[in-house]
């Protein structure tokens, strides 16, 4: 008999290519769309997911909408686009821009993003991420990426 000793792949952490794995199997559920209002004039999120080592998000996108810049607190992610279309603003040292797709996209826990429906239709996206840690907020000011955080004391004193 194999004794499995540390963590376990698949149950108590998980890679990049395990998270996107996961949401095309939740993508491939012919029902998802009925979820979520899709008429709904502003971004809704249902959980999917929710244990300590993992959190499956299915999140709808009006024209416009935007999820602001976060991380996701050194936890691996990824995000599949189930319908629509999605762009991706990520930071590393400068602004990148991607369009995503059906494929998905993995992205490791010191990842800074945001995420914007800029189509001509509702999107609607699957998002993982892995252990379940929530974001931190940041803003884009003068070229720089500041942490809303840091920004809180300013915030206060009005």
């Amino acid at each position: 008999m194999t004794t499995l000793t540390g963590r376990t792949p698949g149950v108590d952490h998980f890679s990049g290519a395990q998270l996107l794995r996961t949401l095309h199997l939740f993508a491939s559920d012919p029902e998802l769309p009925e979820l979520l209002d899709l008429r709904a004039d502003r971004r809704q999120r249902r959980e999917l997911v929710e244990t300590p080592y993992l959190q499956v998000w299915l999140v709808s996108w009006p024209v416009g909408a935007g999820s602001g810049w976060h991380d996701h607190r050194g936890a691996h992610g990824a995000h599949v686009v189930v319908r629509g279309e999605l762009t991706e603003h990520s930071w590393f040292g400068g602004l990148h821009e991607e369009r995503l797709d059906h494929e998905g996209r993995a992205f490791g826990g010191s990842h800074v993003h945001e995420l914007v429906n800029a189509g001509h239709r509702v999107a609607l996206s699957l998002h993982a991420s892995a252990p379940a840690r929530g974001v931190s907020r940041y803003v884009l000011r003068d070229g720089r990426l500041e942490s809303v955080e840091s920004l809180e004391p300013l915030i206060r004193r009005g």
